[in-house]
């Protein structure tokens, strides 16, 4: 299913959570959240570039359901577009995606980890550059602000991660219902520092994700994130009627899950590990990209 194969290869390299460990959840969610949602951003592209853009989205399909051995051809399809139309911004933002998947791919294993550095910031260039011919392209508002909401974490700057957190609002506020920004937003967001941290917009991202993928494998991990967020707040009864949700009728895994967590309600343990454990581990968030 999905990403099973990636998820695998990953979980080959999970150790001890540390920033190294946080690099690569960063690389392989950004390179594949959303990859068959949000429309692309409007005007539609020119035909060669949509026939482009629809190749793309085949190889990100392709690299989710693990065949890695199409990162060369999908990088490469997409330095060949932005050479022939630099002032493409959906072309631009396409191709900020495939540097962060082949990101993704050097820090897997079978990769090169020293050519994952480079690639992340070949692909923040081309962020920045579909955001330099438009200002207002959601998407890759969201990828950058992203990226760097984290990075600037890890580093200790919070003035420029709270900076790149309101980018994050701003590309929410430009396009309230693209699923691909809520997405970014509503899982990264959970996963920075409390003091960056918003419950509210959370809340929505998370309410609007669940009423997109009503339904779906996804939608359970998601519905559990949802109690997750609850219970962490205070609002313990809103969280058991979330986690009692899925486990009655969720997929078996996740309802396994939302069983683990009413199990430690009931004994008055906080199910911390548990919570931290689905937000930040990229299997899940494998997983989840897949809401629809």
């Amino acid at each position: 299913m999905g990403c099973q194969n990636v998820v695998s290869a990953l979980r080959a390299r999970r150790a001890a959570r540390c920033g190294t460990d946080i690099l690569v959840w960063l690389f392989i969610f950004l390179a594949i959240v959303g990859a068959p949602l949000a429309a692309l951003a409007q005007p539609l592209p020119a035909v060669h570039s949509r026939e482009v853009l629809a190749r793309a989205m085949e190889y990100q399909l392709q690299f989710r359901a693990g065949n890695m051995g199409v990162v060369p051809d999908y990088v490469g399809l997409l330095e060949g577009a932005t050479g022939v139309e630099p002032d493409n911004a959906d072309l631009q933002y396409a191709m900020g995606r495939a540097y962060l998947m082949q990101g993704a791919r050097a820090l897997l294993p079978g990769g090169i980890t020293a050519e994952a550095m480079p690639a992340m910031q070949k692909g923040m260039e081309s962020l920045k550059r579909a955001l330099q011919i438009n200002p207002d392209h959601p998407d890759a508002l969201a990828q950058l602000a992203a990226v760097q909401s984290l990075m600037y974490s890890l580093m200790k700057a919070p003035a420029k991660a709270r900076e790149s957190v309101a980018q994050m609002n701003r590309a929410v506020q430009l396009a309230p219902d693209s699923m691909r920004v809520r997405l970014v937003r509503g899982f990264l967001g959970s996963t920075l520092p409390d003091d960056l941290r918003n419950h509210q917009a959370e809340a929505e991202d998370l309410d609007f994700i669940i009423e997109q993928s009503y339904g779906s494998r996804s939608g359970d991990y998601v519905r559990i994130m949802r109690a997750d967020l609850d219970f962490e707040t205070g609002k313990l009864d809103l969280a058991r009627e979330g986690y009692q949700f899925v486990a009655d009728g969720g997929s078996p895994a996740a309802a396994a899950d939302a069983k683990s967590r009413l199990a430690a309600l009931g004994k008055g343990v906080a199910p911390m590990a548990e919570i931290k454990a689905l937000r930040s581990a990229a299997g899940a968030q494998c997983s989840m990209c897949h809401a629809r």
